[in-house]
């Protein structure tokens, strides 16, 4: 099986729901890792939002061979031929005093990031790899760094300080413009936005209730195995979706609230250039 990374860019804000009851203020949490308490998508979610776009064009070949077949199907104990890994954060937007937000990540999201390349034996760009590896042992503690040199810039409730980082444009191409590493822990604790959600009966709220998003722009990235001995019928099969990331990307929508907006996301294949 080849492993593939991909890349996900959320357009607009998105509620992956994570199912738990809450009995604090916030009502519907998103989904988020157990080990690191950052916000995820959990690889049957992601399967599913892939297989529900391909359903929609009608491609039964294509999702049965890639997702398998669906519950009522008498061969329903089939899987499918590709094998879908949780989507963990990469970066996310945080707000600013100087410019309209920042990219930001830390060094625990970049080394998970690197444990996968090399678990997986992705092929990955070697120059990128390096400048990763020099940024996730940088070591931010009070304050936040951000690597372009501007004064008193506060994130969040942050005081950031310039660090100067000889690799920055690299990473940029792959992490975005305006990053921020901000140590772990002070990562962790960086809120998600709520907001208020309410149901209206002739004007009148009914229902009110509080929900936490990811907020657009933020990117998280994502293993995805194929098979290697395709068939020249199966290859014809999987053509559809693999042209899909031959450009621009595909977009597709990913979680709850679809009816508003949420969920859009644009998904890349990182490729080895």
């Amino acid at each position: 099986m080849k492993m593939e990374l991909y890349k996900i860019i959320a357009l607009t804000n998105m509620h992956v729901g994570s199912g738990d009851i809450n009995f604090g203020v916030v009502d519907n949490l998103v989904q988020k890792d157990p080990i690191t308490r950052l916000p995820n998508i959990n690889g049957s979610s992601l399967k599913g939002a892939f297989r529900e776009h391909f359903e929609k064009e009608n491609s039964k070949n294509l999702v049965e061979y890639i997702f398998g077949p669906d519950n009522q199907s008498n061969d329903s104990h089939r899987t499918g031929a590709y094998s879908f890994f949780e989507a963990e954060i990469l970066t996310r937007p945080v707000r600013s005093n100087k410019k309209a937000y920042f990219n930001a990540t830390s060094p625990i999201v970049i080394k998970s990031l690197l444990e996968k390349i090399d678990n997986f034996s992705i092929e990955f760009n070697d120059n990128l790899k390096k400048a990763l590896e020099e940024f996730a042992n940088l070591k931010p503690k009070d304050k936040p760094f951000i690597f372009e040199d501007i004064k008193n810039v506060i994130l969040e409730d942050y005081n950031a300080e310039y660090k100067e980082f000889r690799n920055i444009s690299i990473l940029e191409s792959f992490l975005g413009k305006d990053l921020a590493l901000f140590d772990d822990e002070s990562f962790r604790e960086l809120e998600l936005p709520v907001i208020a959600r309410n149901r209206l009966e002739n004007g009148e709220s009914k229902n009110l209730w509080y929900e936490e998003i990811v907020p657009k722009k933020t990117t998280f990235f994502f293993v995805l195995g194929k098979p290697t001995n395709v068939s020249p019928e199966d290859s014809k099969k999987i053509q559809g979706f693999e042209n899909r990331f031959n450009n621009e990307g595909m977009r597709l929508q990913i979680g709850a609230n679809k009816s508003i907006g949420y969920g859009f996301c644009k998904i890349e294949r990182i490729e080895n250039e």
